[in-house]
């Protein structure tokens, strides 16, 4: 058997999340930090402001190409989600291409993004408040899976058995790793230092009740994944009494139709949005 930490610390030298995203989730979080201060780090990096601005104007902001500069993407859309947003664009490329020996990526990345825009708009739509991490642990939930791809050539495993309708039990890959997944994913947030709310939502992802402190959350990202699954090949929910099971099963207490629009929104913005993540 594999053991974690040192599986995920010899991966972490391959994906590395780059300084700047680290610095800036420390000038987020930090007391002594200015908006000028957030701004000035980011501007410093023409590829992460043109991810970034071009991401804070997409339909997942309701923006129309009004937002031009680092300093109005932070008054518009705050501190908090232009972080969000840097870590997401980053995240994204630092995994890009990996796992393309053996999957089609088109589709992870695809079903990955789906997932981070459904979990966001359905903690905003229980809640009534936004919360970007929501749509960074959606894209990342499943980020060991690339890991495993990329650093065993040897393990056998198909997207299919992972992802849609018919993958395989969740953790059924624990009996030949001696661990999971989402250990891995969650792992890794760990060694990129991205703040305990973003790590328990990933570890959480199946496991609701077991988070003291985002059930709610972890329950949205765990629906989001669902949906995901189940619309994946077809990008078309199949009936309303699976919307209505989506509801019940998590415990939303969701509007059938207000979800039904939720995910309608979400399969027309998901191309795009891979797109902008993608670089």
């Amino acid at each position: 058997m594999l053991e974690l930490s040192e599986f995920v610390t010899k991966a972490n030298k391959l994906y590395t999340l780059p300084d700047i995203c680290l610095q800036l989730n420390s000038l987020v979080n930090s007391k002594n930090s200015s908006v000028d201060d957030i701004a000035c780090l980011v501007s410093h990096d023409p590829a992460l402001t043109f991810r970034v601005l071009k991401l804070a104007n997409s339909a997942l902001y309701s923006r129309k190409g009004n937002i031009s500069t680092i300093d109005e993407a932070i008054q518009k859309i705050g501190t908090d989600e232009l972080c969000n947003i840097a870590i997401a664009t980053s995240a994204a490329l630092v995994f890009k291409g990996a796992g393309r020996n053996k999957i089609n990526l088109k589709d992870y990345w695809q079903h990955s993004v789906f997932t981070a825009i459904i979990a966001r708009e359905l903690y905003q739509l229980k809640s009534q408040r936004k919360e970007g991490a929501m749509f960074v642990a959606g894209l990342l939930h499943n980020i060991g899976f690339l890991i495993v791809l990329e650093r065993l050539p040897y393990y056998m495993v198909k997207l299919a058995d992972v992802v849609g309708e018919e993958h395989k039990e969740r953790g059924f890959e624990k009996e030949t790793l001696g661990f999971t997944f989402v250990d891995i994913s969650s792992e890794l947030l760990k060694k990129w230092q991205l703040g305990d709310d973003l790590i328990d939502l990933v570890t959480n992802q199946f496991s609701a009740h077991s988070s003291e402190n985002n059930q709610l959350k972890c329950s949205c990202l765990n629906a989001a994944i669902d949906i995901s699954d189940q619309i994946f090949e077809t990008s078309q929910i199949k009936s309303m009494s699976l919307i209505q099971h989506i509801s019940d099963d998590y415990q939303l207490d969701l509007d059938a139709d207000a979800l039904s629009a939720v995910i309608d929104r979400s399969v027309e913005n998901v191309h795009n949005i891979v797109k902008i993540i993608q670089g």
